[in-house]
């Protein structure tokens, strides 16, 4: 039995062919990793804190600490 021979062209071609696979599948791999793991955790959060959220109550709350300048603390 002989060995078989090894390849001598387009070595850079097949090496880069091959990176290239392998970084697509990588870099898939982290953008799912982080959809699922930091975005849509994160999209819900701030759906639940809007959906919940009274912005003129926080105002009220805001001036009432004297946080505004341009708004008395006053009634």
């Amino acid at each position: 039995m002989s060995l078989a021979k090894p390849q001598m062209r387009n070595l850079l071609q097949a090496a880069i062919k091959k990176n290239l696979a392998i970084t697509a599948g990588v870099t898939t791999a982290a953008v799912a990793a982080y959809y699922f793991l930091v975005k849509a955790p994160r999209k819900q959060k701030y759906a639940e804190f809007y959906k919940n959220y009274d912005a003129e109550a926080e105002f009220e709350r805001m001036r009432k600490l004297g946080l505004f300048q341009a708004c008395s603390k006053d009634d």
